[in-house]
């Protein structure tokens, strides 16, 4: 995975631009994933105003790769639970098998 710093310009009382950093594969990506703007790290806004009423331009969004192959350890946690596949598991087929049955015998205590 590689992180790529992203500019998203936008409008409020002045042009202005939201900037930050995103985790993707390749430059498509990220500025896909730039364009939900909770995938947005460390973000800063240039006129210093983010109170939300702003007009984001997502056709001209500039995505420049700055780190490539960044650790799994280094991706923030919100952003590597909803984007990264976990690996294969550990867990026995018996422990997986049973798993439904555990559900519902414990929907039914309550």
């Amino acid at each position: 995975m590689n992180k790529y710093f992203v500019k998203i310009p936008y409008s409020y009382t002045q042009y202005a631009t939201l900037s930050g950093y995103v985790f993707s594969n390749d430059d498509e990506e990220a500025i896909e994933v730039a364009e939900s703007l909770e995938n947005i790290h460390e973000e800063a806004y240039e006129d210093c105003d983010d109170s939300g009423d702003s007009n984001y331009d997502f056709e001209n969004i500039d995505a420049e790769c700055v780190e490539t192959d960044v650790p799994r350890e280094s991706i923030p946690q919100t952003y590597r639970n909803q984007y990264i596949h976990p690996e294969i598991s550990n867990l026995p087929n018996y422990f997986l098998e049973d798993l439904p049955a555990l559900i519902s015998n414990s929907t039914q205590a309550i």
